[in-house]
């Protein structure tokens, strides 16, 4: 059993998707453990679809495990977000490789970065940068150019961010797991359809408005009846909703709730609390928060995390527990070696996990809070407690 990793959002699972996955076969894994974001993703957005529907996608389209990336990390900056998923595959203590999708596909060149951006010259170069008004991305891409030429190539394209922190958070846990680069096909991170017919979830995301035909021809042929399903049960994301709940909610919240939240700076909570005090739909919002040094990205974190009650804590403590989403006949394989190896705690059961101590019952009570709002959200809404009544997703038989 040779066992490979996967961190992955699958908002919606396409055929980019199962082209990493089948790649990540080739390079030697026999099993497939993937863990994938919540109902809530590192735009700072709701998912499209809910957890537990991604999840069955995933496993009949070549994953084998599915866990549960946890919102804190989830909807948090690539590095917040890289240092909860590898160290969630970490604490499986049975993952062999770590598969990831990049622009470049150089994991010689990206291993460079990953070194240039933990150089204290370059970090204290950013800081400089970045007091004269330059947004983040682009102080650390002008510092690690300056300091380390070419490096600086891997730090423009989305992708390519993602994987130089992995390979970061690899580094610093002094993982065994080794790396392996997927050169992505198709359309760009946020692009339409690329020559081979790839298309990007966000185009795919956008297009699902038109009807779930115009997406079908880009979805792998064994998701179409989940999907499908989904659909007409109304476990989809009924967007206009979504914006109205969340906007309700900021306007409730005093400057101090604000600014609780992760990763603040420079009094963003009182740019925050000015918005939502004036905006009369999200899209105002963000373009009353913008500023030339904070993207929208970040301006959409923070509001998530003010909305739903992220503490700013929590994306900083390792992950707490291992939550199983769902698995087939090889991620059942998985977890029994796991439970031999494991570093964390595993279960299904959100209610067994927040009994492991302070820091699980924190994480837990955040997830359900979250569920409940999301469960709200949908074409068809559920009622609370879906967190805690929700079985996982178990396939009898894996994909050949």
């Amino acid at each position: 059993m040779r066992i490979g990793g996967v961190v992955a959002e699958y908002n919606p699972f396409h055929n980019g998707h199962a082209y990493q996955l089948m790649e990540l076969r080739q390079a030697g894994a026999t099993h497939i453990a993937v863990v994938m974001s919540g109902n809530f993703v590192q735009r700072g957005e709701p998912a499209l679809l809910d957890k537990w529907t991604r999840a069955e996608a995933a496993l009949l389209c070549g994953a084998d495990l599915i866990l549960e990336l946890p919102l804190p990390y989830g909807a948090a900056t690539a590095e917040r977000f890289a240092f909860g998923a590898v160290s969630l595959l970490e604490g499986l203590g049975c993952v062999d490789l770590l598969g990831f999708g990049c622009e470049s596909g150089d994991l010689p060149a990206l291993q460079r970065a990953a070194r240039a951006v933990e150089d204290p010259e370059v970090y204290e170069a950013v800081r400089e940068r970045m007091a004269e008004g330059i947004s983040f991305a682009a102080a650390r891409e002008e510092a690690v150019r300056e300091r380390w030429g070419e490096a600086g190539d891997a730090l423009r394209r989305p992708n390519d961010i993602l994987a130089v922190e992995y390979l970061r958070q690899l580094g610093r846990l002094g993982s065994p797991i080794r790396p392996v680069a997927v050169a992505r096909k198709g359309a760009g991170h946020d692009g339409g359809i690329g020559e081979d017919g790839f298309a990007s979830a966000s185009f795919l995301r956008a297009r699902w408005e038109d009807g779930l035909e115009a997406v079908l021809p880009y979805l792998p042929q064994q998701v179409h009846g989940v999907y499908k399903q989904a659909r007409a049960e109304g476990r989809v994301l009924d967007r206009e909703r979504w914006q109205w709940m969340e906007l309700s909610g900021l306007r409730t919240l005093s400057i101090e709730a604000f600014a609780q939240g992760p990763d603040l700076s420079e009094g963003l909570e009182n740019r925050l609390y000015a918005a939502s005090r004036q905006a009369g739909n999200l899209s105002e919002f963000y373009s009353l928060c913008k500023a030339k040094r904070y993207s929208h990205a970040r301006m959409r974190r923070l509001a998530l995390a003010a909305f739903l009650g992220v503490e700013g804590d929590l994306c900083r403590l390792p992950p707490p527990y291992l939550r199983v989403l769902g698995f087939n006949g090889r991620g059942r394989e998985i977890l029994a070696k796991a439970a031999k190896t494991a570093r964390l705690p595993i279960s299904h059961s959100l209610a067994r996990l927040e009994q492991l101590g302070d820091a699980a019952a924190r994480f837990a009570a955040l997830e359900a809070k979250a569920g409940d709002q999301y469960a709200l959200g949908l074409q068809s809404p559920r009622p609370c407690g879906w967190e805690y009544t929700h079985k996982p997703v178990i396939l009898t038989k894996a994909k050949d």
